[in-house]
């Protein structure tokens, strides 16, 4: 099933290749890349890399970080059915998620649910805290994907990313109340 939420492609728009680094939009709005995008096992494994975000993402009071990582599965198994595992490591800090350690536990959370086996959590020195593993491409899996995938869909079809201001202003205020940073 193809998102019309997020589109995929290499660089300079051009259709997405494996290994070439990876550009994610939401119709005009450039959200970021994945990059490196790594080839092993003779094209049969893939890693992504580093999610290297815009002011887009910065900007959105919505976690998106589940749905691009679902939509980078899910691209890569519908064009690429020769790759049978896909790895992650991923550390970016998520603005709105609480410390490090919560942001682990969410991002371990987002990559069990859709059978990532490997789960690994390793805190760094300069505070960011990396979860990495591995999800093989299975029919169990897939599936797995396919729902958590249309549950992440359904949550930005009603306002796309990158257009908040669309937001009723009820909605607008409440969601600066819970991203405004608490006091200890």
């Amino acid at each position: 099933m193809e998102s019309q939420l997020i589109h995929i492609t290499g660089p300079g728009g051009a259709s997405y290749q494996l290994g070439q680094p990876m550009l994610m939009f939401a119709g005009r709005f450039f959200l970021g890349r994945v990059d490196p995008v790594r080839l092993s096992n003779r094209g049969a494994e893939v890693h992504l890399g580093s999610f290297t975000h815009t002011s887009v993402i910065r900007e959105e009071p919505r976690n998106v970080g589940a749905l691009l990582f679902y939509e980078a599965c899910a691209h890569v198994t519908r064009f690429h059915p020769r790759v049978q595992v896909i790895s992650f490591a991923s550390s970016r800090p998520m603005p709105g998620v609480g410390d490090p350690a919560t942001q682990a536990a969410a991002r371990v959370a987002v990559v069990e649910r859709i059978g990532a086996t490997n789960v690994q959590v390793t805190p760094m020195q300069s505070g960011l805290v990396v979860v990495s593993g591995s999800w093989a491409c299975n029919e169990r899996n897939l599936h797995a994907l396919n729902v958590a995938l249309e549950e992440h869909r359904a949550i930005f079809r009603a306002v796309a990313i990158g257009r908040s201001d669309d937001w009723p202003s009820w909605l607008r205020r409440l969601g600066h109340l819970l991203l405004r940073p608490t006091r200890t």
